[in-house]
């Protein structure tokens, strides 16, 4: 077991304290982490940050590495991932609706070394990442959270109409299939080489839409997203006053003029060939 306050010069920080509360930068903290597990965070993040086009953060805000409790925190084998400061921008999990393709891009990568990740998708994991080596890394149609990860790509990267619920079934099986050719990937995805492969691809495709100016008609969607997850009671009031902004004439003569169209094969291509 080592201890660190940084990993491959990224500062380690904690921001789960009333002083330094979540979301924020936090203070710089020791962490102790078993020495194998050690190398594959600093292998993962070296990957990660150079593929990234914001390149290598200032600091990771992570909720803990070795923690006194049952499983892989109690070895010192896990790490919760909060958020991410570069020096002019922030990528805070809670926020993931709000930075789909640059999470995605993370995600991407850090799954191609761990066999565990747990994302915001996963039941109370909303606001970070868990990351860990209990299992190989591999895809199997029974793991909810890989799932997960699954659905999301293909919704928010490859602009598939897929419910995201954590069921591969005949919808993600034949999105799946559709993307992978695309891709030039061979199927299926179980074939640990083939998984690989999209994770790489997805990671740098992600990285690269992260980049594209955000349109107004996305921010809606974001916006549509969060009211969706808000409690009942406040849902209606909100969502009726986003109705009525909506089909104001002249918004609607604004958002009709907007479009939302990215060359996805422009990109693919640009990363495939």
């Amino acid at each position: 077991m080592k201890t660190v306050d940084a990993i491959n010069g990224i500062d380690m920080h904690y921001a789960r304290t009333t002083d330094h509360p979540y979301g924020s930068k936090g203070v710089k903290t020791k962490f102790k982490v078993d020495d194998d597990f050690l190398k594959k965070l600093k292998v993962a993040f070296r990957e990660v940050f150079n593929h990234c086009p914001l390149g290598k953060p200032e600091c990771i805000a992570t909720a803990g590495i070795f923690v006194n409790k049952p499983g892989q925190h109690g070895v010192g084998k896990a790490f919760d991932l909060d958020a991410i400061f570069w020096k002019d921008h922030t990528l805070i999990t809670l926020d993931f609706v709000h930075q789909k393709a640059l999470y995605l891009g993370v995600e991407s990568f850090l799954r191609k070394h761990f066999g565990i990740v747990l994302n915001h998708f996963y039941d109370n994991h909303e606001d970070h990442w868990h990351i860990g080596t209990s299992t190989n890394v591999d895809y199997h149609e029974a793991a909810q959270s890989e799932t997960f990860y699954l659905q999301m790509a293909l919704k928010y990267i490859y602009d598939k109409p897929i419910i995201i619920d954590g069921v591969s079934g005949p919808q993600t099986r034949s999105f799946t299939k559709n993307v992978f050719n695309r891709l030039n990937i061979k199927t299926p995805i179980t074939t640990k080489v083939n998984y690989l492969e999209f994770l790489d691809i997805t990671g740098k495709i992600a990285f690269k839409l992260s980049e594209e100016k955000v349109s107004p008609l996305v921010l809606i969607e974001n916006l549509e997203s969060v009211i969706e997850n808000l409690p009942t009671a406040n849902k209606h009031k909100v969502s009726e006053a986003l109705n009525t902004f909506l089909i104001h004439n002249d918004t609607s003569n604004w958002l009709s003029s907007v479009s939302t169209e990215h060359d996805l094969d422009a990109v693919i291509d640009s990363v495939i060939i």
